[in-house]
């Protein structure tokens, strides 16, 4: 079907009866993704997010599929957006690219998957030499 939406359907008997039958129908696209996939960014160790935003179009929820955020940050679902924030662990004492995938989910059940990563960077940030 061409439009999204939702279809009644008519069944019509040889003899000419027909009957409607209630709402059971529901045609609509599957999520799609808004945010391109790989890197949402380089972040400090220790340091606190708030602006990561990842959309996609007709999701009701979002989730970690596989991999895994780095540690101290969640995952918060909305509809048509989620934003990942929290601290990045102070713990974390090497450089780490993070890659995960994220699926979002509509109201029927579709889904939709994206891989991203999150570099988390240790060491001395805007640092300068001394000769």
């Amino acid at each position: 079907l061409p439009v999204d939406g939702t279809y009644k359907l008519y069944i019509e008997n040889p003899d000419g009866n027909a009957v409607q039958t209630g709402a059971v129908l529901t045609v609509s696209d599957a999520p799609a993704w808004q945010t391109a996939a790989g890197s949402l960014g380089s972040f400090s160790a220790g340091s606190t997010i708030s602006t990561i935003t990842i959309t996609a179009t007709n999701a009701t929820s979002f989730s970690v599929q596989s991999g895994s955020l780095p540690t101290g940050l969640s995952l918060n679902t909305g509809s048509g957006s989620a934003t990942i924030t929290g601290t990045v662990s102070s713990g974390i004492t090497s450089d780490t690219l993070f890659s995960f995938t994220i699926r979002a989910t509509d109201a029927e059940g579709q889904t939709a998957d994206r891989a991203f990563t999150i570099n988390v960077v240790t060491g001395a940030n805007n640092s300068g030499q001394f000769n």
